[in-house]
C-alpha cells in the first residue's frame, strides 16, 4: 500500500489542565494508540492500491446498485455532543454495503493491513459497512468524531464527479486539535484544518474517534460516492 500524505508536524496533546467541575473534558489518548504507526503520522493518512481498479469498479458497480434503497440523512438542528457520537449537522443519502463490500470489510488482507498500522487487536464493528452520497449542491457532514463503535474509520472514494466548480466536498481533519472539544472547534473551524481531496480509488484511514473531522459541502453538479467502514480499537 502507498501512502500519500503523512503531518509529522503534528503536535498532540496528552495532558490536561484539571477543568472546572461538570465541565466535559476530551479523554487523554492511549498509549497503545499513541505508540501506534498511524498515531505517529497525526491519526490518519492517506493510501492509494487499498481499493485497485478492479475493487474500486466493484464497489461502485455495488454502491449504485444499493442507492435502490438508500435513506436521507437530514439535521439541521445544533449538536450539543462535545466529545464523540452525538448528531451533527447533516445532509446527504446513504445505503447499507451489499455482498461484494461485505467480503472485502471482512478480509483477512485488509484486516492484517489496518492491524499493523493502528493496534493489532482491531475488529470489524459489524458484518456491513455503509455507502454514502453527496450527490446534492451542499450535501455535507458537520464537525465530530465518530461513534465509539468507530475507533477506525476506512474511507475509499469511489467516484467524484465535479461541475465547474472541483472546491467542494473536501474532508476536512483537525489533527492538531485532538484534545479540544468539538463545540470549540465548530466555532473556529479554520484553524489548524487541513482540507483533503481524496481521488478516486484513494482511501482514507483514519482514527476517527480521536481526530475531530467533517465533510465541506458539496459544490453544485458535483456528486461524491464513498465506501464507509468502522472497526473498533477496544
Amino acid at each position: 500500500m502507498n501512502a500519500m500524505f503523512s503531518n509529522p508536524q503534528t503536535q498532540i496533546n496528552t495532558g490536561f489542565a484539571v477543568p472546572p467541575f461538570g465541565t466535559a473534558v476530551v479523554p487523554g489518548i492511549p498509549a497503545a494508540i499513541l505508540n501506534s504507526p498511524l498515531m505517529k503520522r497525526g491519526g490518519f493518512d492517506i493510501f492509494s492500491g487499498i481499493a485497485d481498479e478492479n475493487i474500486r469498479n466493484s464497489l461502485l458497480a455495488e454502491a449504485i446498485q444499493q442507492q435502490e434503497v438508500m435513506t436521507e440523512s437530514n439535521i439541521s438542528d445544533e449538536d450539543t455532543e462535545e466529545i464523540r457520537g452525538g448528531a451533527p449537522r447533516r445532509k446527504f443519502l446513504s445505503s447499507a454495503g451489499g455482498e461484494y463490500q461485505r467480503a472485502f470489510y471482512q478480509s483477512d488482507w485488509l484486516l492484517k493491513f489496518l492491524r499493523e498500522l493502528t493496534l493489532p487487536f482491531l475488529q470489524p464493528t459489524g458484518e456491513y459497512g455503509t455507502f454514502s452520497y453527496y450527490a446534492r449542491t451542499g450535501d455535507f457532514l458537520e464537525i465530530h468524531r465518530d461513534i465509539s463503535a468507530c475507533d477506525v474509520a476506512v474511507i475509499t472514494c469511489l467516484e467524484n464527479k465535479f461541475g465547474a466548480d472541483k472546491s467542494g466536498g473536501k474532508l476536512c481533519l483537525y489533527p492538531n486539535r485532538t484534545h479540544e472539544l468539538l463545540s470549540k472547534i465548530r466555532d473556529t473551524p479554520e484553524e489548524c484544518a487541513y482540507k483533503i481531496f481524496l481521488e478516486d480509488g484513494q482511501t482514507l484511514v483514519m482514527y476517527g474517534g480521536i481526530v475531530p473531522h467533517a465533510l465541506l459541502p458539496v459544490a453544485e453538479d458535483q456528486s461524491r460516492t464513498v465506501s464507509v467502514l468502522c472497526y473498533q480499537a477496544f
